[in-house]
C-alpha cells in the first residue's frame, strides 16, 4: 500500500469518526419543545370551561356547567348536582401541572408509557372546542406522570400525578336538605310499629309539647324528640341506587315516617327504611360425640338486612329534592336508621314524682302571764 492510499484511508476514517460523533451527540441530546417548563394549560383559559369529560377505569364522567340551575351536573347520574369542591380540585390539579420535559416522539417508545387504557381528560368551552385535552400514562416512582396531548405524537413528563375517582357517586353533591335543627317547630312521627306522636314548640329555646294522650305518668323526652330534628337537618347521602330496585322498594314498604315543619312555613316529609332481615326456622339433625343423633330447630337467614334509604318530599314545589327523588334513590348510613326511635317508648320518659310541700310549722302563741 502506498502513501497516497494511506492518506485516503485515514481521511475516510476521520470522516466516519466525525459522523459517528455527530450522531452520538444528536441521539443523547435532550428533545426540545417550547412548552417544556410551562403549565399544561394556562389557568386563565379554564374560566371558559362549559364541560369536563373524564374517562377512567372504563367509566365516562361528564360534568356540565348548567347555567340555568347555576350548578355543575353529572350527566351519567340523572343530571344530579356535582360537588363543586371535587371539580375545583380537578381544575386546580390540571392548571398547576407543569411539563418537565419532552420524553419521546417515537411511537414505539410512547407505546411503552402506559397511555393505552389510561385516564383521559378534556376541558371543553361553550362552542364545544377543546381548551385542553390529554391522555395520561404511567406514574413514576418519584410522583410524576407521563402525559400526551390529543392529536400529538409526543410524550411529556409532568411534575405531578392525577388521581381520578371512577366512582360516579363520589362526584355528587351529597347534601339533600339544608335547613337547621333550630328551624324545626313541629314534628309528627308514624313509626314502623304503628306508634304515632306529634310535638310542637314555639322556637329553638322552647320545650317540646304535645296534645297527644300519653300513657299515665309519662312525659315527652325532650332530648329524644329534639334528636329527630337533628338527624334530618343537613341530611346527606352516601350512594345512589335505582329507585325501582328491590332493596329500595322493600325499604319504602318497611319505613318510619316523619314530618317536619319549619319556622319559615316550609315542611318536609321523610321516610326512612330498609329491607328487614327475614329468618326461617328449620330442623337440623346433629350427631353428638357418642354417635347419637338429635333433631333441633335452628334459625336461618334467608334475606339479609338491606341498605337504608331515605325518601323525601318538600312542600316547596321548587325545592330540588323533589326532582332528585324522581330520578334516583339515596342510600344513607345504617346508623341513620338504627339511631331513630323504634316505638313511642323511645320518645317518652317517666314524669317526675310530685314534690310534696312540707306541712306548715305549728305556731304556738305565747302563754299569757298571770297578773
Amino acid at each position: 500500500m502506498n502513501i497516497r492510499h494511506l492518506y485516503i484511508s485515514a481521511g475516510v476514517l476521520a470522516v466516519l469518526a466525525i459522523i459517528t460523533s455527530i450522531l452520538t451527540r444528536t441521539s443523547s441530546a435532550p428533545l426540545l419543545d417550547e412548552r417544556v417548563g410551562s403549565n399544561v394549560v394556562d389557568p386563565a383559559n379554564l374560566r371558559d370551561t362549559a364541560k369536563i369529560v373524564v374517562e377512567t377505569d372504563g367509566e365516562k364522567i361528564t360534568l356540565v356547567n348548567d347555567e340555568e340551575k347555576k350548578a355543575w351536573i353529572l350527566e351519567e347520574k340523572h343530571n344530579l348536582p356535582t360537588s363543586y369542591s371535587r371539580i375545583s380540585q380537578l381544575a386546580r390539579n390540571v392548571s398547576e401541572a407543569k411539563l418537565q420535559r419532552l420524553v419521546s416522539e417515537n411511537p414505539d417508545r410512547i407505546a411503552t408509557l402506559g397511555f393505552e387504557g389510561g385516564d383521559r381528560i378534556q376541558f371543553i368551552d361553550k362552542l364545544d372546542n377543546d381548551i385542553v385535552a390529554f391522555g395520561l400514562g404511567k406514574e413514576t416512582e418519584n410522583g410524576r406522570q407521563f402525559l400526551r396531548f390529543y392529536g400529538e405524537e409526543k410524550a411529556f413528563l409532568v411534575n405531578t400525578t392525577f388521581y381520578i375517582d371512577s366512582n360516579l357517586d363520589s362526584w355528587l353533591e351529597k347534601k339533600l336538605v339544608s335547613f337547621e335543627a333550630n328551624d324545626v317547630t313541629a314534628i309528627t312521627t308514624t313509626l314502623q310499629n304503628g306508634d304515632k306522636l306529634s310535638a310542637t314548640r314555639d322556637n329553638a329555646d322552647s320545650e317540646w309539647a304535645t296534645d297527644d294522650s300519653l300513657p299515665e305518668k309519662k312525659i315527652l323526652n325532650q332530648s329524644s324528640v329534639g334528636q329527630i330534628a337533628s338527624k334530618f337537618a343537613g341530611l346527606s347521602f352516601t350512594a345512589t341506587a335505582d329507585k325501582d330496585g328491590p332493596n329500595v322498594v322493600a325499604a319504602r314498604e318497611n319505613s318510619h315516617q316523619f314530618g317536619l315543619q319549619l319556622n319559615n312555613g316550609k315542611s318536609y316529609q321523610f321516610r326512612i327504611g330498609r329491607q328487614p332481615e327475614v329468618k326461617i326456622e328449620k330442623e337440623v339433625e346433629k350427631e353428638d360425640e357418642n354417635g347419637e343423633k338429635t333433631t333441633e330447630m335452628e334459625e336461618e337467614v334467608v334475606t339479609p338486612e338491606g341498605p337504608v334509604y331515605f325518601f323525601i318530599s318538600s312542600s316547596d314545589a321548587g325545592d330540588p329534592v323533589n326532582e332528585y327523588m324522581r330520578r334516583s334513590a339515596f342510600e344513607v348510613s345504617s346508623y341513620q336508621f338504627t339511631s331513630l326511635p323504634e316505638s313511642l317508648d323511645d320518645l317518652i320518659s317517666d314524669a317526675p314524682e310530685p314534690v310534696e310541700e312540707p306541712p306548715a310549722p305549728l305556731v304556738v302563741p305565747p302563754a299569757e302571764e298571770s297578773p
